[in-house]
């Protein structure tokens, strides 16, 4: 996801460039195509070449001024003429000193933003929370403490000692807010994040199960790869057998080894989560060396 994101912000700013450069020429053969113009600027330049080799420098000049002159009768300038780099720091070359430009960082986070998908699955953000809203004084100050850890995980993943995080919780108690406020912090760290429903991850999966061998690994790579998995709603899912465990636990695992973090949000209590899931899968999501659990009770904050 992270080198699709960069080829897309690369291709982005050279076309900008591109764009821009072409715009200026255009402009510039328009303007120097005018007959005053071009009169004024084939003397200046005349008199700039003799100059260079000395003795012409009164000359120059008031060739320069007639044609400064001739391009504000038209409205325009020398700068209209010339390209200027969008990007003081490095000059459009997208990197200063053997190193990313920070325009070039901020190209890549924004291609980022739209290879995750983010904008359009998770709207919310950290700043996004008002927590004044919340009547219940005991709600209101547990989730203030669970904002407050995950901004903080987000911060540091994944360099977390939880690599596997689940959100337990009825409706509306803020899980799904906290996991897209997670999946924005970290895409603006410039890590990669696979937000899904539970019902897309089962889908993708099935997807997956049904293709050719040669073409799995790469249908479910991102799901693999992502710096943070976001499963939302887990339990809402239909069961499909040889898909729904099997590709779960095989996710869960493989990310785990990787040292990649997985977030899940899910409305079963960990008793349900055995009975639907099996052993293996929630001994993976309840794991204490790997693993984490919150929950996040009171309730249905849309109903406030």
């Amino acid at each position: 996801m992270k080198q699709r994101a960069i080829n897309l912000a690369i291709a982005k700013r050279r076309a900008e460039i591109a764009a821009k450069k072409e715009e200026i020429s255009k402009r510039a053969s328009l303007v120097l195509s005018l007959p005053d113009v071009k009169d004024a600027h084939d003397k200046y330049i005349s008199w700039a070449f003799k100059n260079a080799r000395g003795g012409f420098a009164d000359e120059e000049k008031l060739a320069k001024q007639d044609y400064i002159d001739a391009l504000k009768k038209h409205g325009y300038t020398e700068d209209d003429l010339h390209y200027v780099p969008s990007c003081p720091i490095c000059g459009d070359t997208l990197s200063v000193g053997g190193k990313v430009c920070a325009c070039m960082r901020a190209a890549y986070i924004a291609a980022l933003k739209d290879v995750c998908e983010i904008e359009a699955r998770a709207p919310f953000t950290f700043d996004d929370a008002d927590f004044a809203a919340i009547k219940d004084d005991a709600q209101r100050e547990n989730l203030k403490k669970f904002f407050d850890y995950f901004k903080l995980y987000a911060s540091k993943l994944p360099a977390v000692k939880a690599k596997t995080t689940v959100l337990f919780g009825g409706v509306g108690t803020g899980k799904t807010c906290l996991e897209s406020a997670v999946s924005r912090a970290v895409i603006e760290r410039g890590k990669s994040v696979k937000f899904v429903s539970a019902y897309e991850f089962n889908t993708a999966m099935l997807a997956a199960h049904t293709s050719p061998l040669s073409e799995r690994s790469g249908m479910i790579k991102d799901y693999l790869t992502a710096d943070l998995l976001v499963i939302d709603d887990l339990g809402t899912e239909p069961i499909l057998k040889n898909v729904t465990e099997p590709y779960l636990l095989l996710v869960l695992e493989e990310r785990q080894n990787r040292g990649l973090c997985t977030l899940v949000t899910c409305n079963l209590s960990p008793a349900r989560i055995l009975e639907r899931y099996g052993e293996r899968i929630y001994s993976r999501l309840a794991n204490k060396q790997s693993s984490r659990i919150f929950e996040l009770g009171g309730r249905d904050l849309r109903l406030n």
